[in-house]
């Protein structure tokens, strides 16, 4: 186990595994870690949890800039004094680190504010597997950070290549990003939760795909009744919640800022209401089920704070994540529920509704038979979700198997791992690699 502090000691070290060909795999977040990602037999761990700065935060450009090992639970609380907050996943846990949240491409809450799919994610700093530090986008400049006076926001570039998109999603395997600029957002003045709930998830897809589409809603995510049961309920009492729900809800937060913010609430509100009777449903601010809504509330802008992470609650979890356009998510979410019928299932519109990503957990007790069995059962759902236009851009486990299955594209892909990772040093045998 190595813990680095600084860029160049991370530089050193993999200088001195590709002079002793050993591998690295870095770790930025704490346990519990899922999708097995930084777990590697092969490799020795690079551990960046004490590269643990804020390094800026400003309020009138929304941004912030964090070393790797900076999670959840440190940065919010800053982040607030400052008013100001992340566009964040659902319910992340405190330990999750807010760079490889944006690295893993994780589906956040609000997309209103998101306008391609790396985003929240600006400029970063990485150390290829050639010992190579570089920078991206506007950060890319010249010199030192502290002579470089841009403001390290504009992600693309330099020149023609937005190397922030190659470094998406790639688990480590091309470079070790060692600090990241995020975009933040204002924190809002006044807000509203509604909940709609549904027998079937596919009016409230079209209805998401409108509010978004108008740009009303702040936070808007889909849940059944599985997933919301466990993520919000009291612990023992996920069944009687679960009992009381509709088969699906959305949940869509309306929200206003500093000029008024009663009024632009008040207004977006009327919107919802609009969109909801057009499609023959009903939006609710006090929710016909046993839930405190401003707890609900407070828990989509935060990390989940409590004892057992809400994924953990009956002991283990695997989960299939996949990236869908919006005329194929009935089909794909109509399969993954046929197939899975107690399996819970999180939808996240995404790029202002130009897509859905789809989360589809499996819990079970701890046992490592049981675990492999759900990694099987999912592995094996996913390849008829392919043709269905499913799409797995976070492609974790067996999964390159499917995306990488072309010839070519596993070609093009590994002589840019020849470039960047000329000695096979970083996380060695991840994705096609």
């Amino acid at each position: 186990m190595l813990y680095p502090k600084t860029t160049e000691e991370v530089r050193e070290m993999i200088l001195a595994a590709r002079h002793s060909g050993g591998g690295l795999v870095p770790v930025s977040s704490g346990p519990p870690h899922f999708h097995g990602a930084s777990v590697n037999p092969n490799a020795e761990t690079l551990d960046l949890s004490r590269m643990d700065r804020v390094m800026a935060i400003d309020r009138r450009s929304r941004y912030v800039r964090v070393e790797a090992g900076v999670t959840f639970g440190d940065l919010l609380p800053q982040l607030a004094a400052h008013g100001l907050r992340l566009n964040l996943p659902f319910l992340p846990r405190p330990s999750k680190s807010a760079v490889a949240s944006a690295l893993e491409r994780e589906a956040v809450l609000m997309p209103k504010y998101q306008y391609d799919y790396p985003d929240p994610l600006l400029t970063v700093e990485t150390v290829f597997g050639t010992g190579d530090v570089f920078r991206t986008g506007s950060a890319a400049g010249p010199g030192t950070m502290e002579e470089n006076t841009s403001d390290k926001v504009i992600p693309w570039g330099p020149g023609p290549f937005d190397y922030y998109r190659f470094l998406g999603a790639a688990q480590g395997t091309i470079g070790v990003v060692t600090w990241a600029t995020l975009k933040a957002e204002v924190a809002p003045s006044a807000s509203r939760l509604f909940f709609i709930g549904s027998a079937s998830p596919d009016p409230l897809l079209d209805l998401a795909g409108k509010l978004l589409l108008d740009r009303v809603p702040d936070e808007c995510v889909l849940l059944d009744r599985t997933a919301f049961s466990m993520a919000f309920a009291e612990p023992g009492q996920e069944d009687a919640l679960r009992a009381a729900l509709a088969p699906w809800t959305l949940l869509c937060r309306v929200c206003g800022y500093e000029r008024y913010p009663e009024e632009r609430v008040d207004i977006y509100g009327g919107y919802v209401a609009d969109a909801c009777a057009a499609f023959g449903l009903t939006a609710e601010t006090e929710p016909p089920f046993p839930v405190d809504p401003a707890q609900i509330e407070r828990m989509l802008t935060d990390c989940d704070r409590r004892d057992t992470y809400w994924k953990l609650r009956r002991g283990d979890e695997r989960e299939l994540l996949t990236l869908v356009p919006p005329s194929a998510a009935p089909a794909v979410l109509a399969e993954m529920s046929a197939s899975q019928p107690d399996a819970g299932f999180i939808v996240s519109p995404q790029v202002q509704g130009r897509a859905f990503r789809i989360e589809c957990g499996l819990y079970f007790e701890p046992d490592p038979r049981q675990a492999e069995k759900a990694e099987e059962t999912l592995f094996s759902l996913a390849g008829r979700l392919v043709p269905l236009g499913a799409y797995f851009d976070r492609p974790y486990g067996r999964l390159p198997e499917l995306l990488y299955s072309d010839p070519l594209a596993r070609g093009a892909m590994k002589r840019l791992k020849s470039i960047f990772d000329p000695d096979n040093v970083l996380n060695p045998g991840k994705l096609c690699f």
